[in-house]
Order: structure tokens, then C-alpha cells, then sequence
């Protein structure tokens, strides 16, 4: 893929294997396209729920049914064991940059065999940098929310809303976590059920919060 040019009207990019690790090269993506104007989504299994540059981590890079790109900072098996997941499940898989180190023949074949456009032995923030490359349509900075099961025993789930930029390290478990976009398209029964409750004159925002 020589033509970078898309980049500058992409939006939101999913970030796979961003955590809470400091010295992962995933997480320090964050720090290196500060300004950039992006809608950096971190998504890590393990670290869900927590934040990064006040970004929550989400568990998988679904809640939009159309998302835009992603960038793979996983393991050559990782990479191509959640491709194939995703083409088994019919996703509707996006623009997919294979950062050095996820990179495999099996990867390669797949994406190309499935039509999914991709991009592989480069790395996507050296990339940006280097042709200074920014959002030219940022979103805003948006709040976010998230779900959590109570740990005092009495099974009741708890709803957190937080304004743009909180940063927030979870401690409980997990149920769902996204910002106010993610809130508006997922199909996932606890946004589906969210908007449900919006009353006359709210928006999803005012309901988000009044909830918490």
C-alpha cells in the first residue's frame, strides 16, 4: 500500500495490544501521535477499563460496526488467529496496518485472499511523523462510561460516566466501557440499553450521565 493519503481523513484508530504496560511500543503510540488528531481507541484484553492519555481501554475494537483501521501491535499468532476469527464471524474488517513484528506469510495470504486492504513493514507512527501527517476532521475530545460489576456481594452492576480526558485505572470487573461514540453505535445489549432510556429533550450524553 504506497498511498498514505487516507490517513489524513481517517478519524478514529483502533490501537491492538495497547495496555497498561508503559514500555510497550503500543502504549508509547499514544504519547508519539499526541496532536495528531486522532480518536485513539486502546484495545487490550486484560486492561480494559482502565485509561490511557485518558483514552479507556476497551476488551475488542467491535463497538463500531464500521470501524476504520486498525493497527496491529500483536504477535504474528495473535494477528492471524483474530483475522481469521473476524473473517469467520463475517466482520466488515478495515483498513488493517500490520506493524514490524505482526507481520506473517499467513496474515499476508489471508488479507489478500479476503480482499481487506492492508499495509505491512512499516511502522504506522513512523509513518505519520515522518510525512507529517494529521487528522484533517478530528472529533472532539469525547466522555466516556462504563459498566462494572459491584463487589459488595449483592450482584448489581455499576455505571461510571466520566468527562473527556479522566484518566480512571479499573479495579472491578468488567462489564462494558466505551466513550459517548461507542455509546451511540454499539449493538451490545448495555448501549442498545442505555439508549433506551433517554427521555424526551436528552441527549446521550445527558442520559450517560444522569445515570451515574
Amino acid at each position: 500500500m504506497s498511498d498514505i493519503s487516507f490517513l489524513r481523513q481517517t478519524r478514529s484508530v483502533h490501537i491492538l495490544g495497547a495496555g497498561l504496560n508503559q514500555d510497550r511500543p503500543a502504549h508509547k503510540a499514544f504519547h508519539d501521535m499526541r496532536g495528531r488528531g486522532y480518536r485513539m481507541i486502546p484495545v487490550h484484553p486484560r486492561d480494559a477499563g482502565s485509561t490511557i492519555e485518558g483514552m479507556p481501554i476497551v476488551p475488542h475494537p467491535w463497538a463500531s460496526e464500521e470501524p476504520e483501521l486498525f493497527v496491529m501491535f500483536l504477535s504474528p499468532v495473535r494477528t492471524i488467529a483474530l483475522l481469521r476469527k473476524w473473517v469467520i464471524a463475517g466482520r466488515h474488517i478495515p483498513f488493517i496496518w500490520l506493524q514490524p513484528g505482526a507481520e506473517s506469510e499467513d496474515a499476508i495470504d489471508l488479507l489478500r485472499d479476503a480482499d481487506i486492504p492492508y499495509s505491512t513493514g512499516r511502522c504506522w507512527v513512523v509513518t505519520a511523523l515522518e510525512n507529517d501527517i494529521s487528522c484533517e476532521d478530528p472529533l472532539p475530545r469525547l466522555p466516556w462510561a462504563l459498566q462494572t460489576t459491584s463487589t459488595d456481594g449483592d450482584g448489581c452492576s455499576v455505571w461510571r460516566y466520566f468527562t473527556a480526558g479522566s484518566d480512571f485505572l479499573l479495579e472491578e470487573p468488567l462489564e462494558w466501557v466505551g466513550d459517548v461514540m461507542d455509546l451511540q453505535t454499539s449493538n451490545e445489549q448495555i448501549p442498545r440499553y442505555v439508549r433506551s432510556l433517554m427521555e424526551e429533550g436528552e441527549t446521550l450524553e445527558d442520559t450517560a450521565q444522569r445515570l451515574a
